[in-house]
Parts: C-alpha cells; sequence; structure tokens
C-alpha cells in the first residue's frame, strides 16, 4: 500500500506522523484481498488555528472504489484515531458487498 501524509498548522508533526504509518500499518491487514501496488491512503491532519480543534481526511483508493472520510478531535491523535476507525468500518462494509456479488454471480 502506498501512503502520504501531510499536516497543516502543525509545528512538530513526528508523533503524529508516526501514529499516522502505525495505523496504516494495521488498516493494511484488512486490504489483503488487493494488490498492494493498487492502493492507495492519503491522509491529513490540520489544526483550526481559529479554534482548539483538529480535523483528520483520509482517503483510501483502491481499484474498485474510493473511500473518504474527515473526523475532528481535540487534538491530532483523537482526530486521526477517529479517522482511521471509520475508515475501517467502510472498508469491512465494502468488502462484505463484494462477497455479496461475488456469490450472487456463482449461482
Amino acid at each position: 500500500m502506498q501512503t502520504t501524509f501531510t499536516t497543516k498548522h502543525f509545528e512538530d508533526d513526528t508523533l503524529v506522523r508516526g501514529h499516522f504509518e502505525e495505523k496504516a500499518a494495521k488498516l493494511k491487514k484488512h486490504l489483503s484481498r488487493f494488490k498492494d501496488a493498487l492502493v492507495y491512503l492519503h491522509g491529513c491532519v490540520e489544526r483550526n488555528p481559529h479554534r482548539e480543534e483538529c480535523y483528520a481526511t483520509l482517503s483510501l483508493y483502491m481499484p474498485s472504489c474510493a473511500l473518504h472520510c474527515r473526523e475532528r478531535g481535540g487534538d491530532g491523535l483523537a482526530a486521526l484515531n477517529a479517522a482511521f476507525l471509520d475508515i475501517a468500518r467502510q472498508i469491512e462494509k465494502h468488502k462484505d458487498k463484494l462477497n455479496r456479488e461475488k456469490r450472487r454471480r456463482e449461482r
């Protein structure tokens, strides 16, 4: 899986970047049915300069679809955790849909 990660309005992003890489590695086990070269994950964490909140945006591009989510949290790590939970839920839902279509074709 290819990954890119960007931050906006962060001074020290090494902790958030490391957390992103760790979560992306865990997410990779859900994507074993797809070839690594065809799966692309882009993550972005941005801090709102006018409020004390952060937004995490994840975009996962697969051969069969593209999944997107945007979550808000008190800090970058909380927003990133919520976004990865949401994208994992979407992946499982999409895999179930693919399995149903495969079983329907076999009949």
